[in-house]
């Protein structure tokens, strides 16, 4: 009796098949895109606290990631540089989730004065590095 692969590209590793992809093969990005939906999904709802936004960063995520896959320089693992994408889309969402609160609040007279979060200084350092290495 022969076993066959219900899915014969599994063996295939990430950065093979982001050559390919890059050499032509797009179709192929569903497979990358098959392979770190639950992962994805997981993180972005841990940041956002939202399912339905999740879903929304995932999209632009991917979006992101297959325009910018030449970026992509196999100095970490693929699943780490796409996961990055993802939470930068999250923080984003976040930021401007505190930009329209802050519009509101300003609209209503209340303005509070307050210092970055710890962690928000990192994420604003990386984002910038990773700016100043994309426009370099």
């Amino acid at each position: 009796m022969a076993f066959t692969n219900p899915n014969p590209d599994a063996h295939i590793s990430d950065e093979e098949l982001v050559q390919r992809v890059k050499d032509g093969q797009t179709s192929l990005f569903e497979i990358i895109m098959r392979r770190y939906n639950q992962r994805l999904f997981r993180v972005v709802r841990a940041i956002v606290k939202n399912e339905s936004e999740a879903e929304e960063i995932m999209q632009d995520a991917y979006v992101r990631a297959y325009e910018h896959l030449d970026q992509f320089m196999g100095r970490s693992k693929f699943s780490t540089w796409l996961t990055k994408i993802a939470v930068y889309e999250s923080y984003a969402l976040l930021r401007q989730r505190k930009r329209v609160v802050g519009a509101d609040d300003l609209q209503e007279g209340i303005m509070t004065a307050s210092e970055p979060s710890p962690e928000q200084l990192t994420f604003d350092t990386e984002l910038r590095s990773l700016l100043e290495a994309a426009v370099g």
